[in-house]
């Protein structure tokens, strides 16, 4: 274009900016030059008629600079200018207070971009968002850092609603930014710096009663991430390189939804987002939280940024003490101190992710990393053994079952009973078809004849399995009429959504079993949040296939003369291909990687059971 074309066009647009409706739609920016450009073409234009040039800015810029005006002409031009200077710095007074009150509007609307990296997106609200940011705010506190966390909303209100929830005292090491704007369209991701992203995390919005909706709003969300070519190139780089982005998404119970989730995001071997459902990992968790609700506390310490927890650790940060390549797990076992390895994962031939747990017999790889169970990985010390360790069996330590003979009596069918046949045996699932009880009048549930025949019988768990308003009425029902009988009170177990509810339930006054699946799926999304892989892991752990978590009653499977001297404790059950996880006490409270076995009832333990047929 040539200069006087382009100088026309200039021309052109100035002459659009100068028109009322122009200025007002304008920029801040835009409306401030405008107006300076027309504060010194009225100085330069004034000038000859004031005097000079000097005089002239003073008597605009403050009308004090007046009295300087002398003769006819410049004081009655100086007064106009003056007028002038007037008007116009008011005009940048109100163009300046316009954008400070635009600038409150966007951040209370949260309609501003992001700039930042290293943060985390959480998209969508619902009841498990601020139980996940209290355990973000677990592990900044451990590492002594501010993280920080970007909230993406759809509606305006859910963001207020939010900023009202907001508790810069529960949530003191976050530094979180509120955003609102369309999560269908990628621009509202490209404003939020998604590449520079460490994690995504794709919640399941709360729309009551309509799970079909809520899992096409996230399934949108997802191919809105996948359908650009760009970043899908970006996230699958980032898995090649084995530095993923920790991606997750949050669906219902529908296998047509998981399978879906799944596809959009296949590469190579797996895919780029872990996909959370409550029938998978959590509701296994669950359905052996019936059987006995030990092992619902054991996932819910592990999954915690608070005390023993799972980490990937990379060998190399062991450099100085030589390969671990060709090294048996049993020897790597008793090798280090500060927690207790569980086993190693790696790369396959075809460059998917495996692992193994409690690989007894088994050597690692020079390029596994090994899986720890500790309180702080920087505790991990290494103390090379000279040969690999010979174990001794004790004929007296029985390995436990798969399949536990229990007596169970389930209240109520709020919360699906999930795969708990995987965990019980035939006789004792007989015998819960019988004991589950369910109503169609409410009312039911506390007469005094249903409640007396509760104590009557000689059930090993009584699970409260109904909404949590009445799930809390007969919780507190039967705690308050057998509050001295500590041996039925261990048996109650209530399942609850509600957070505050549980709050209400699990204190010293009304203490008592609960299980709280919203708390224990937010830790579960915490973890896989900042180490991905760990999803599979935890499926491995919760369902029946496989290595998983078992308990030793005491007395039953394992003498209580053995429990003297943790060290030879661990060799013991080494022996049996088990792995020294903790100790739980008579009231059922789990303690991680405990060196003492006072008041304990059952030892847990990592190992593959015994398979009932």
């Amino acid at each position: 274009m040539p200069k006087l074309e382009r100088f026309k066009f200039f021309l052109r647009n100035s002459r659009r900016i100068l028109t009322p409706e122009r200025f007002a739609l304008a920029s801040v920016w835009v409306q401030l030059i405008a107006i300076f450009l027309t504060s010194a073409v009225i100085i330069i234009v004034f000038s000859p008629f004031v005097g000079d040039l000097p005089l002239t800015y003073k008597i605009f810029a403050d009308p004090s600079y007046y009295s300087d005006a002398k003769g006819p002409v410049p004081i009655a031009s100086g007064l106009i200018l003056v007028l002038l200077g007037l008007v116009l710095f008011s005009f940048i007074i109100s163009v300046l207070s316009a954008a400070l009150i635009k600038l409150i509007d966007n951040i209370k609307s949260g309609s501003l971009p992001y700039k930042g990296t290293g943060h985390t997106v959480f998209i969508n609200y619902n009841i498990k968002l601020p139980l996940i940011l209290d355990q973000f705010n677990l592990r900044a506190k451990e590492k002594g850092s501010i993280e920080n966390v970007v909230l993406l909303f759809s509606d305006n209100n859910i963001v207020s609603s939010f900023r009202t929830l907001l508790d810069k005292d529960r949530w003191g090491n976050l530094d979180i930014f509120i955003r609102q704007g369309n999560p269908l369209a990628f621009q509202t991701y490209e404003k939020l710096s998604i590449t520079n992203a460490l994690g995504i995390v794709i919640l399941l919005p709360e729309r009551e009663g309509d799970d079909f909706a809520a899992d096409n709003f996230n399934l949108k969300i997802l191919t809105t991430l996948t359908n650009n070519q760009t970043f899908f190139k970006y996230l699958s780089d980032r898995q090649g390189s084995r530095h993923p982005v920790k991606c997750s998404i949050e669906l219902s119970n529908s296998p047509d939804s998981r399978e879906i989730a799944l596809e959009l995001t296949s590469h190579g071997a797996g895919a780029l987002f872990a996909v959370i459902t409550p029938g998978d990992v959590i509701g296994s968790i669950l359905a052996r939280a019936k059987v006995d609700v030990v092992y619902y506390k054991a996932f819910f310490e592990i999954l915690s940024f608070d005390g023993s927890t799972i980490h990937f650790v990379d060998p190399r940060r062991f450099l100085d003490k030589g390969d671990f390549g060709g090294m048996y797990y049993e020897q790597l076992l008793f090798s280090f101190e500060g927690g207790t390895l569980l086993g190693f994962s790696g790369v396959n031939k075809e460059g998917g992710f495996e692992m193994s747990l409690c690989p007894f017999g088994e050597t690692a790889k020079s390029t596994d990393w090994m899986l720890f169970l500790t309180k702080n990985i920087k505790d991990l010390q290494y103390k090379s053994l000279t040969s690999k360790p010979l174990f001794v069996k004790n004929e007296a330590i029985i390995p436990p079952k798969e399949a536990a003979s229990k007596k169970i009596c389930v209240v109520g069918n709020a919360w699906p009973l999930g795969n708990i046949d995987d965990f019980m045996d035939v006789s004792s699932l007989a015998s819960l078809e019988e004991s589950h009880f369910v109503f169609e009048e409410p009312s039911e549930y506390f007469m005094p004849a249903f409640l007396q025949g509760l104590h009557e019988v000689d059930y090993d768990n009584i699970i409260i399995n109904l909404d949590d308003e009445q799930g809390f009425r007969l919780t507190m029902l039967l705690v308050s009429k057998n509050r001295n009988d500590k041996s039925f009170m261990t048996k109650i177990v209530t399942i609850l959504g509600d957070p505050v509810t549980e709050q209400l339930l699990n204190t010293n006054v009304l203490k008592s079993n609960t299980v709280l699946s919203h708390k224990l799926a937010a830790r579960y999304i915490a973890q896989i949040s900042f180490q991905k892989n760990l999803d599979r892991l935890f499926t491995e752990l919760a369902f029946a296939e496989g290595a998983e978590f078992n308990l030793l009653e005491v007395g039953k499977h394992i003498p209580a003369d053995l429990l003297v001297d943790l060290s030879e404790l661990k060799k013991m059950l080494a022996a049996h291909k088990m792995v020294y996880i903790g100790t739980v006490d008579n009231e059922k409270n789990v303690f991680l990687e405990a060196s003492s076995f006072s008041d304990t009832k059952q030892i847990l333990v990592l190992s593959f059971g015994e398979i009932v047929d």
